[in-house]
């Protein structure tokens, strides 16, 4: 039935052998190294996550940084805005004072050349009366007719 022959036998002594051999050299070198392997990945997955939850939490902290960065954009847009007004009312009001006094200095020099030029007038019409009453004069000796042309004369000039 069954025979062994010592080829058989041989050969499955030598493959007991060479299985245990392999499996102390080689398996356990592969398996140390799968281990390693799966350990590295494991080591890696776990470095990764941690590097995303850390990214995540920069992001956050990015954001708020951004909105609080806005919010004082605002601000200080708002306080420039207002800055600007009291700036813009006070230089209105200095102007508005300045364009007062100019137009105050200005009614103020017209009524002095007013007065200069009535005072001129005056004598100039003094003048003229004066020399119409020296050509009545000569031309006529009546004082009280030629009284009467002076104050008529005054009166008409003193009215225009």
């Amino acid at each position: 039935m069954f025979n062994i022959d010592f080829t058989f036998l041989f050969t499955a002594i030598n493959l007991l052998i060479l299985y245990i051999v392999v499996r102390k050299l080689l398996f356990g070198k592969l398996g140390a190294f799968m281990g390693e392997r799966s350990g590295a990945i494991a080591s890696d997955i776990e470095k990764a996550e941690a590097l995303r939850l850390e990214a995540e939490a920069m992001q956050k902290e990015q954001k708020e940084h951004l909105d609080a960065s806005y919010d004082e954009r605002k601000k200080i847009i708002e306080e420039a805005r207002q800055q600007a007004a009291k700036e813009y009312d006070t230089v209105v009001r200095m102007a508005k004072k300045e364009a007062d006094r100019i137009v105050a200095d200005a009614r103020n020099e017209t009524e002095r050349e007013r007065d200069r030029l009535r005072k001129e007038l005056k004598r100039e019409m003094a003048s003229l009366v004066i020399a119409a009453s020296s050509k009545v004069i000569r031309a006529n000796m009546d004082n009280d007719r030629n009284r009467a042309l002076i104050d008529e004369f005054i009166s008409d000039e003193g009215a225009a």
